[in-house]
């Protein structure tokens, strides 16, 4: 039986217009290529971690009722994160002012920038009478926390992203007591018949369509089965990186007709490149120095691990180790070898332990790389100088047949966030809703 709706990946998008359009009656599918749901959203339930493994989205900021509407009607539990935070240089504490009130002023500036002109956030710092430390703290603040170059990324849009933030108190983070995972099946645990409308293990390798009418070729990975299907609308919730890859690509979608307009649009936006790894370890070695004890998160000048944080106000062994925006360069698509060793060295230069000793009490590490995973193709989207109209157009249906999706698409101020990409899954369900 051919359904209406054919959605592609059940990441947190994905997932929520599934469940948004099952509730509504439309006999709806989603595919996934890979053998869970989630997308970027991706916990390992280690037995021998005092906490859940996040090596994809962790934290949940603020309190956008996309996430927390669904935590509360699943009875699903959010803890405050420890903000505590210190900058560090061979283990000493650095004597400099709190590093967020000195971010907080030049954001406002950045605010006011961004109603004249666009422009990167490279030029509009180069136009401030900061201090040097102030401006090096700033890069550090945007391209860490959007993954992005300051060269690149515009202030229009960090404008944008900071007000939607300031509106739901987005600078207060909260981790999932159960995993991030739990809230990805809690989307859709109203979902009737789920084991029928979810089919995990897809890949969706070709869409074939006109107005009305569309043709989806897909492959098992179980047993490279190939299966075509049709419906009259799909919804494609891939990753910016994937609809950026060329068509030969391993994991790409060949469209025919080619959306043109569509992969344009998504060749205006930034990809962002992020390196996370998480360490745990046999014992919280920092807590032995009474300045690190109680901080939550750990910044410094390391040239590849430059932010750390722990799992306060829980206390366990874990350290996750933080590589975005220039500072991964020397790590993507290097061996997982690698990436662990210049993550242990940067812990152990920031708290002033020896490579050695840290090596030594180390219990595991946790990796995934992104930037090879052929459904992902890096961490999040960001937009350049001059292209914030991209997201808009990305969001906008072709021809009432093909519907685009993710957080790439969220035009509020919340792209890049996992509340953004529920948000774009529930708008491409309500522009089905309106024509069905």
């Amino acid at each position: 039986m051919n359904p209406d709706v054919i959605i592609i990946g059940a990441g947190a998008a994905g997932l929520a217009a599934l469940a948004e359009l099952d509730r509504h009656g439309l006999n709806v599918l989603c595919l996934e290529a890979r053998d869970r749901i989630g997308g970027r959203i991706f916990t390992l339930h280690d037995p021998l971690s005092s906490v859940p493994i996040e090596l994809g989205a962790e934290f949940i900021h603020g309190r956008p009722p996309e996430i927390w509407q669904v935590l509360q009607a699943s009875a699903l539990a959010a803890y405050d994160c420890c903000e505590k935070s210190v900058r560090l240089k061979n283990g000493k504490l650095q004597d400099k002012p709190d590093p967020w009130s000195l971010v907080d002023r030049i954001m406002k500036d950045l605010q006011r920038a961004a109603r004249r002109r666009d422009r990167t956030f490279a030029e509009f710092l180069a136009r401030t009478a900061y201090p040097s430390n102030a401006k090096q703290m700033a890069v550090s603040y945007v391209e860490g926390f959007n993954a992005a170059r300051q060269e690149v990324i515009g202030i229009a849009s960090l404008a944008q992203d900071e007000q939607a933030a300031n509106e739901i108190g987005g600078d207060h983070s909260y981790r999932h007591l159960h995993g991030y995972d739990a809230l990805a099946h809690a989307i859709v645990e109203t979902v009737s018949d789920l084991p029928h409308k979810l089919q995990l293990n897809s890949i969706v390798t070709a869409i074939d369509w006109h107005p009305g009418d569309v043709t989806i070729h897909m492959r098992s990975a179980v047993n490279a089965h190939n299966e075509v299907l049709r419906c009259r609308r799909a919804l494609i919730t891939v990753p910016l990186g994937v609809l950026q890859a060329e068509p030969s690509a391993p994991g790409a979608i060949r469209f025919h007709p080619e959306p043109s307009e569509i992969l344009e649009t998504a060749r205006k936006l930034r990809f962002g490149e992020v390196v996370r790894v998480i360490l745990r370890f046999k014992e919280a070695f920092w807590e032995r120095k009474p300045t690190l004890k109680n901080a939550g998160f750990f910044f410094s000048d390391e040239q590849f691990f430059p932010t750390w944080w722990t799992a306060l106000p829980i206390r366990a062994p874990i350290m996750t180790g933080w590589s975005a925006g220039p500072h991964a360069d020397g790590l993507t698509g290097q061996p997982r070898s690698l990436v662990v060793r210049r993550a242990i060295e940067s812990i152990a230069r920031i708290t002033g332990t020896t490579i050695a000793k840290t090596s030594e009490l180390l219990d595991s590490a946790y990796y995934h790389d992104w930037h090879t995973d052929p459904f992902s193709r890096g961490a999040y989207s960001y937009v350049p100088a001059g292209a914030l109209p991209a997201r808009a157009r990305l969001a906008k249906p072709v021809a009432d047949t093909l519907f685009f999706l993710g957080e790439a698409t969220d035009q509020t101020g919340h792209s890049a966030t996992v509340h953004g990409a529920i948000a774009s899954g529930r708008r491409a369900a309500r522009q089905i809703l309106a024509k069905s």
